[in-house]
C-alpha cells in the first residue's frame, strides 16, 4: 500500500522498554523528538503476555510530555489462535489508554520463526493485526529487512498502513516503510544509555484520528435495567467496547460472567461489532457485555417503589390526574387506602 499523508522531512522518534529505565520524557520532547513507541511487553507462544514493568510509566509519561505514542508487543506467538489470544490481552491492557500511533506486533525472532513457513508467519501476524484493527486501533508490523525478505509474505500484509522496519545499514531496504528504525545506539537527552532512533515518513497520528477510533459507538446512560445471565458457560465480557477485548482468566481461557443479574449503567447507541452491548458493573469494575438471547437478556430492574402519603386524601378525579401525570413520567401510580 502506498504511504498516505507523507511528511518531509520525516519526524524523529524513539522506542523504549525496561532496558532504558526511567525516561525523562519532558527532556526527550524538548530535544526535538516527536513520537515514541513503548514496549507493552512480550507474548509467549500461547498468547499470554508478560507486561514490561515500565509500560504504564512510559505510555503515560510520553503522552503527558506531548509526544505521539504507540505501543509494541514482542512476539513468540506460535499459532493464529494464540495470536488472537495475545490480541485480546493487548486490548485489555490498552483499555485505559489513548494512543495516537499504532499498536505494533514486533515479529523478528528468527531462531523461532525460521522453522515456520512464510505463509504461517504471515498468517500469525495477520490474525493478531486483524483483531487489533476490528477493535478500532491502527495495527502495524515491525521487523528487520533481512527477516521480512526471508520469512514473510509482505504482499499479504499490504492492506495495513505501511510498515515499521529496522535497518542499520543507512538505507531502509523495503518499500512503503512508514517508520524506519535507523539506529539501535542513539543518544537521547532524558534516556539512559543507548536508545533506538526512528524516522516517521507519513502522518500516522492523522491516520489514527481520521480512521481508527476505539469505542467509537457512544454509550448512553440507562437506568432501571439489569442484565440477566442465564448461561454462565457462554457469556463472555469485555474490558472495552469491543468483542476483541475479551477478559481472559488465569488459565489463559475466556472468562465468563456467572449466572445472575448485573446493574446496567449504559447501553450502546448502535451495534458494537454487530451486537447490542451494555456497560455493567461486575466485581466493582465497569465492564461490557454483548446481549445475545442464548445466554443473557436485558430486563427491568426490581422496582424499589416510592411511598407518598397524601393529605388530604385525593378524590377520584385527583387520582386520575395523578395517574396520568405519573404515566407521563414513565411510571405507574397505585393508591392503597
Amino acid at each position: 500500500m502506498a504511504l498516505k499523508y507523507e511528511i518531509n522531512p520525516p519526524a524523529p522518534g524513539v522506542d523504549v522498554s525496561r532496558y532504558q529505565g526511567n525516561v525523562d520524557w519532558p527532556r526527550v520532547k524538548a530535544a526535538g523528538y516527536a513520537f515514541a513507541f513503548v514496549r507493552l511487553g512480550y507474548a509467549n507462544g500461547d498468547g499470554s503476555i508478560v507486561t514490561d514493568p515500565y509500560f504504564e510509566r512510559n505510555v503515560t509519561g510520553a503522552a503527558a510530555a506531548g509526544l505521539d505514542v504507540g505501543v509494541y508487543l514482542y512476539s513468540y506467538i506460535d499459532s493464529e489462535a494464540h495470536a488472537r489470544i495475545a490480541a485480546a490481552r493487548t486490548l485489555e491492557l490498552l483499555a485505559e489508554h489513548t494512543l495516537t500511533l499504532p499498536v505494533v506486533l514486533d515479529y523478528e525472532h528468527a531462531a523461532k520463526y525460521k522453522e515456520f513457513s512464510r505463509a504461517k508467519n504471515t498468517a500469525i501476524c495477520n490474525a493478531f493485526m486483524a483483531c487489533i484493527a476490528r477493535a478500532g486501533y491502527l495495527p502495524m508490523f515491525y521487523s528487520y529487512t533481512s527477516f521480512v525478505n526471508s520469512y514473510m509474505d509482505m504482499a499479504a500484509l499490504d492492506r495495513y498502513e505501511g510498515l515499521w522496519i529496522a535497518n542499520y545499514t543507512g538505507k531502509i531496504g523495503v518499500d512503503n516503510a512508514a517508520v524506519w528504525q535507523h539506529s539501535s545506539s542513539g543518544s537521547v537527552p532524558g534516556v539512559q544509555g543507548r536508545c533506538d532512533l526512528n524516522r516517521m515518513y507519513c502522518d500516522l497520528p492523522r491516520i489514527v484520528r481520521e480512521s481508527y477510533t476505539p469505542g467509537a459507538v457512544a454509550f448512553k446512560p440507562l437506568s432501571g435495567k439489569q442484565l440477566e445471565v442465564f448461561d454462565s458457560s457462554r457469556c463472555e465480557y469485555f474490558t472495552a467496547p469491543s468483542i476483541h477485548a475479551v477478559v481472559m482468566n488465569a488459565d489463559g481461557k475466556t472468562d465468563k460472567l456467572p449466572e445472575g443479574t448485573y446493574l446496567v449503567l449504559a447501553l450502546a447507541d448502535g451495534l458494537v461489532d454487530g451486537y447490542p452491548m451494555v456497560q455493567i458493573l461486575y466485581g466493582g469494575n465497569t465492564v461490557y457485555a454483548a446481549i445475545l438471547d442464548d445466554r443473557c437478556r436485558l430486563a427491568d430492574a426490581p422496582d424499589e417503589g416510592l411511598d407518598l402519603h397524601l393529605v388530604p386524601m385525593p378524590n377520584e378525579g385527583d387520582r386520575r390526574s395523578i395517574r396520568t401525570y405519573c404515566e407521563g413520567l414513565g411510571f405507574s401510580a397505585e393508591f392503597i387506602w
